[in-house]
């Protein structure tokens, strides 16, 4: 009853009305330039889930491209260790014989290294 004797308003005390109006003022800026960073093509959230996208399949190629090279590290220590390991990869990638062995060569499905099956 004391609000319908002070005048009939109820709600904030004098002098809140500016504050609350520029609160709810930067609210809506900040809400208008959270939607366009959505929608922005260049520089939006968009953009952000491609890159996001492209970190992952880097990622994946790096771990992949990293295995390859541990295969290869084993493969070099090995060519390293053993003379007949080395001149067999040689005569395999110059496609040469020796005299008492027949080269045959068949076609290859997989990708396993051409040197050591």
């Amino acid at each position: 009853m004391a609000a319908s004797a002070a005048g009939g308003k109820l709600g904030a005390p004098k002098g809140w009305g500016k504050p609350v109006k520029a609160l709810l003022l930067a609210a809506a800026l900040v809400a208008a330039l959270v939607v366009c960073a959505a929608f922005d093509t260049d520089a939006g959230l968009g953009t952000w889930l491609r890159l996001r996208g492209l970190l992952r399949e880097s990622q994946a190629r790096n771990a992949e491209l990293g295995n390859e090279i541990l295969a290869l590290e084993v493969e070099a220590q090995a060519l390293e260790r053993d003379g007949f390991a080395v001149e067999r990869a040689i005569r395999e990638e110059l496609g040469f014989a020796r005299a008492d062995e027949t080269l045959v060569r068949l076609p290859r499905d997989d990708h396993s290294s051409a040197r050591f099956p």
